[in-house]
Order: C-alpha cells, then sequence, then structure tokens
C-alpha cells in the first residue's frame, strides 16, 4: 500500500523564498514517501521537470489549489486527509501582520477527520501573532504532533506565551540544500562579475530616496559595474515591484536593471543572484542564499527574523552601513530536511501517535465567517477608493 504525503506551505505564490522551501520539501519528502506528494498550490507554477532535472531526482508533485473557505466549507480540511502525513511549513505562516485570521486559514487545510492524519511542523516561524491570537492559540494547545521552529524567537512564543511543547531546526534554505540546485561559492580569487545585487520590498518607514543613497553608496564603496535589483516577491507587479522600480530610478545609472521573480524561471533567477559579488539584502531567503555562496551583505532588518539571520536585537527598522556575518548556528541545531526524514519514516509506518489539537466546529464556522466578512470589505474598500481615484492606503 502506498503512502502519500502532504505539504502545506506558501506554494507557487510567486514568492521566490517559498517556492525554495516548497522544492525543498518536496524533494525531502519524495525522498521517503512511496507514493505521491501532494503541495498547497496558489496557481503561479514552477518548472517541476527543470528542477528534477537539477536535483538528478525525479519529482513529479500534485498540486492542490486553495480556494476559498466560504462558511460551511469543508473544502480546506479535505484538501489532504487521504494523506498518510503532514508536513507543515516552513516559512512564517502562523502570524496575524497582513490579515487578522491568518492563523486560522493555514491550519484550516489540516485533516480533521478519521483515520487520523499525523502533522509535523518543520521550518516553521512564528509571530508577530495578535493577542487574541495568542490567547486561542494557548487555550488550543498545539494543532501539531511534533513541532520544529526555525528561530529561537519563535521557539520561545510557543513555549513561553502559547504552551506548546517545540524544539528548533533551521530553515530548509540552507548551503546543502542550495548546492543540490548547483549554487556554489566562488573559487577563491572567484570568477564573480563586480555586480551588486538588491533585494528589497516596501516597508513602512523604508524612503525611497534613502535606500538609493545607500545602494548607491555601496556600489560606489565595491566599485561595482552593475546594479541588479531582485524582487523576490513580484505577484502580478505588487507593492515590492513598485518600490524596487522607484528606486532604481532615483538611484540614476544606466547599469542598473529591475528582475521580477517568475516561478517559472526559478533556476535563471537563482543563477543569476548568485553572480553578484556583493548585496545589499532586505529579504530573509536572499541573505540565507547570498550567505551560503560567502557574498559579503549590507542588511536592511525591518523584522526580528532579519535580525535574527545576522545575529542582531531587532530594534525597528534599520539600514546597516556595514557588512554583517549571518549569525552562527549550532551544529546540535538539526536541519529541516533532516528532521523530516526520520519523522516521515516513523510517521508512513503508523508509529507517530495524533495528538495535536483540533479546532472545534463552532471556532471553524465563526472564523469562516468572520474571515469572508473581512474579505468582502476589504475588497469594497479598494473597489470604492479605485472608482474615486484614491490609491491604496
Amino acid at each position: 500500500m502506498t503512502s502519500s504525503v502532504g505539504l502545506v506551505c506558501l506554494g507557487e505564490a510567486g514568492n521566490f523564498g517559498d517556492d525554495l522551501i516548497l522544492i525543498a520539501g518536496v524533494s525531502t519528502a519524495a525522498a521517503v514517501s512511496d507514493g505521491d506528494v501532494r503541495y498547497l498550490s496558489f496557481g503561479r507554477s514552477i518548472d517541476w521537470s527543470a528542477i528534477s532535472t537539477r536535483l538528478r531526482t525525479p519529482l513529479n508533485p500534485r498540486p492542490v489549489r486553495a480556494g476559498r473557505d466560504l462558511p460551511g466549507s469543508r473544502r480546506s480540511e479535505l484538501s489532504f486527509q487521504g494523506c498518510s502525513a503532514v508536513l507543515f511549513g516552513g516559512g512564517g505562516l502562523l502570524q496575524t501582520s497582513h490579515h487578522p485570521h491568518t492563523p486560522y486559514r493555514w491550519l484550516s487545510f489540516l485533516p480533521r477527520h478519521l483515520p487520523a492524519v499525523p502533522v509535523l511542523a518543520v521550518g516553521l516561524g512564528l509571530g508577530p501573532i495578535s493577542a487574541d491570537w495568542e490567547r486561542r492559540l494557548r487555550e488550543l494547545g498545539s494543532p501539531f504532533d511534533e513541532c520544529y521552529l526555525r528561530d529561537d524567537d519563535s521557539v520561545t512564543l510557543a513555549e513561553q506565551r502559547l504552551g506548546w511543547r517545540a524544539r528548533r531546526c533551521r530553515d530548509f534554505v540552507d548551503r546543502a540544500f542550495l548546492a543540490q540546485l548547483g549554487l556554489h561559492c566562488a573559487p577563491a580569487g572567484g570568477d564573480r562579475a563586480r555586480s551588486l545585487g538588491v533585494a528589497l520590498r516596501q516597508w513602512p518607514g523604508l524612503d525611497v530616496t534613502e535606500t538609493a543613497r545607500h545602494v548607491a553608496r555601496v556600489a560606489e564603496a565595491y566599485g561595482v559595474e552593475t546594479v541588479r535589483f531582485f524582487v523576490l516577491e513580484a505577484g502580478a507587479g505588487g507593492p515590492d515591484v513598485t518600490f524596487t522600480e522607484q528606486v532604481c530610478r532615483q538611484l540614476g545609472t544606466g547599469d542598473a536593471t529591475v528582475l521580477p521573480y517568475l516561478g517559472t524561471d526559478l533556476l535563471d533567477f537563482a543563477a543569476a543572484m548568485a553572480e553578484c559579488s556583493v548585496a545589499v539584502s532586505m529579504k530573509l531567503h536572499s541573505s540565507a542564499l547570498w550567505a551560503a555562496l560567502d557574498v559579503p551583505i549590507f542588511p536592511i532588518c525591518y523584522a526580528p527574523k532579519t535580525a535574527a539571520f545576522f545575529g542582531q536585537p531587532f530594534a525597528g527598522l534599520r539600514i546597516h552601513d556595514r557588512v554583517l556575518p549571518p549569525a552562527v548556528d549550532d551544529e546540535r541545531v538539526p536541519r529541516a530536511a533532516d528532521v523530516v526524514g526520520p519523522w516521515l519514516r516513523q510517521a508512513l509506518a503508523g508509529q507517530v501517535p495524533v495528538t495535536r489539537a483540533l479546532l472545534s466546529n463552532g471556532d471553524k464556522l465563526r472564523f469562516q465567517t468572520s474571515g469572508t466578512a473581512v474579505n468582502i470589505y476589504r475588497r469594497l474598500g479598494r473597489t470604492v477608493r479605485s472608482t474615486i481615484g484614491v490609491g491604496p492606503r
């Protein structure tokens, strides 16, 4: 009897870092399971044939499209009910920065019916989480049978404020995984062109002119020939593309280009990043890639996760004017991939007891109704602003 594995993640949503996590998760699961691997997909496909060729492993995962979770719907909870085990993560799924009920939306994809399906949270980041959701998650108990989080702050939040049992693991995107994709450090005296790589995101308080001046100072200090702006979360344009294009124009040089991420060109996009000799990095996984390739990085820290990557305390948005090395992980902290393999083998053999907490049917209906109302309100607001000619706030 074959055993399928489900992967709940932000897959194929037009985000470079999350697509790297998806690939790492799928390839790790495929190495263990004798059945298919299913993953949550948001429709911006990546080229699995090219990825398979690069990894020298046949991968043919099955996308499960995320649909609307309307009141009374069972679509989400049935998405992975037929799987023998489910992986949840990585990335920052459980947070309330963008929507008041984001934690419910992600947890709604976990199977709720018999036969019980074990769930491993792995490479997951927590927070920021509202006080209301902290209370709800504390009262609920852990929705995972085992929980491995990607940073110390997430473990502290889980254990001290939510009352969950949690352990550390490293992120899916690390030097070993990137080497599998053919991305390696340049040899001593390297062959990288004098190119500055820049990865930004729009963020409150980050000024276009100030950012452009910072990029120009780094470019001058390193005598680069070209500046490449990599937009890791491009979507269908989106605010990061707009902000990055504004910075590029403000830079005022003909040797600067903006490269928005497109899932079907993931390998070429990563290879272009690997050609850079120095970087200004704001995104977590641009920092992870450049750090793995020993590229000097000038970080822009906008959140605890980006500050923690460089071993810095978080004290609000900060543009660092010097190169910072990444924090050195304790070798005793396992890689996410090394956590998944042994756990999956046990789960697929029926040796993982399912003890995770489930939202009640009443809570589920309340979140479905409230979430739908918030979405309708936001869409109406955007429509009204567009009609009267006022931009998004």
